[in-house]
């Protein structure tokens, strides 16, 4: 398979976010310019929403081991395509897109274990 070939779809950052609280534990890692938050078998993964703040925190048992808070009303698409490092292993890259229409930049990512397809017939998306 041909990763450099798939075309990059692009979403609004609600519908990802909604997909991704029933995908937590597809994420592989996570995080920013600032921070990256990575996956581990004695970790877990919760997903909040504050005031229009999106947090993706990782624990171990109850305690905090890193956060990533997103502020949803900087992302204005969000673009996946398979991880052009781990893509022949199924990993798709997930990029939060921000700043001016003329030239967007990557706010934040996920690696995730797999992509985004809608489900047929729905608008609803599936994995």
């Amino acid at each position: 398979m041909d990763i450099i070939s798939q075309p990059v779809r692009t979403l609004k950052f609600d519908g990802f976010w909604r997909w991704l609280q029933e995908h937590t534990h597809c994420i592989l890692r996570c995080g920013s310019v600032d921070a990256m938050l990575y996956d581990h078998d004695d970790f877990h993964w919760a997903l909040l929403e504050e005031e229009r703040q999106h947090i993706v925190q990782v624990l171990k048992g109850k305690v905090l081991v890193g956060e990533l808070v997103i502020p949803g009303r900087e992302v204005t698409e969000v673009n996946i395509a398979p991880d052009p490092d781990t893509g022949t292993q199924g990993h798709f890259l997930v990029e939060l897109m921000g700043g001016p229409k003329e030239d967007p930049q990557a706010l934040y990512h996920f690696i995730m274990a797999h992509g985004i397809d809608p489900a047929p017939g729905h608008k609803d998306l599936k994995h």
